[in-house]
C-alpha cells in the first residue's frame, strides 16, 4: 500500500518543485544604477543604464554626453566609470 502510493505521489511531486524551480529562477539582470553630474541640475543624478563596471570596452555615456560613473563619488574614485557590455 504504501509503495503504490508513493509511487503515485512522488512523480506529481517532482513536477510541481520543477514547475516552481521554473518560475523562481531569475534571467540575468543587467540594469545598472548609472551617476554623472548636469552643471545644469544641481546634485548627482542617477538613470538606469545596461552598462557595466569593468576595466574594457566602451565608456557609456547618457543621452546628454555625459560620463556615467559605478557610485556617486563620480571621477574621485578609480576605475569608476561604467562601460558598455561588449
Amino acid at each position: 500500500m504504501k509503495t503504490k502510493v508513493l509511487k503515485s505521489v512522488l512523480p506529481i511531486i517532482a513536477i510541481v518543485f520543477a514547475m516552481g524551480l521554473a518560475f523562481a529562477t531569475e534571467a540575468k539582470s543587467t540594469s545598472q544604477t548609472g551617476y554623472y553630474d548636469d552643471p545644469f541640475i544641481p546634485g548627482v543624478q542617477s538613470v538606469t543604464t545596461d552598462c557595466v563596471k569593468h576595466p574594457f570596452g566602451d565608456l557609456c555615456k547618457t543621452q546628454e554626453g555625459y560620463q556615467l560613473y559605478a557610485t556617486p563619488e563620480l571621477g574621485s574614485i578609480e576605475n569608476n566609470e561604467l562601460r558598455k557590455n561588449n
